[in-house]
């Protein structure tokens, strides 16, 4: 999928990452890429998402910061029951 980050388009893609890696933040492609591993599934899913999207939006950030900032979000999220769908996020 193709979304505007901070003015710039980014694809977000899933595929094939090493095995201790859940999601990427390339910045010279532009794209974001989420680990297909069985694990990276439900709240570890959007929390490795909205991680990578931090990162994206804001590359200054300290790593710590975006992991604290990230599991956050997903948590809140996750509790209020947005929950993916296939393709969709649905709430």
């Amino acid at each position: 999928m193709r979304c505007k980050l901070r003015g710039r388009y980014w694809s977000i893609v899933r595929a094939i990452l090493p095995r201790s890696t859940l999601g990427l933040c390339d910045y010279a492609k532009r794209t974001i890429t989420i680990s297909t591993a069985r694990k990276v599934r439900g709240e570890l899913e959007l929390d490795t998402t909205i991680h990578e999207l931090l990162h994206a939006c804001q590359p200054d950030l300290a790593e710590e910061t975006v992991e604290e900032v990230a599991s956050d979000i997903a948590r809140v999220l996750w509790r209020l029951g947005y929950r993916r769908n296939g393709d969709e996020i649905t709430k």
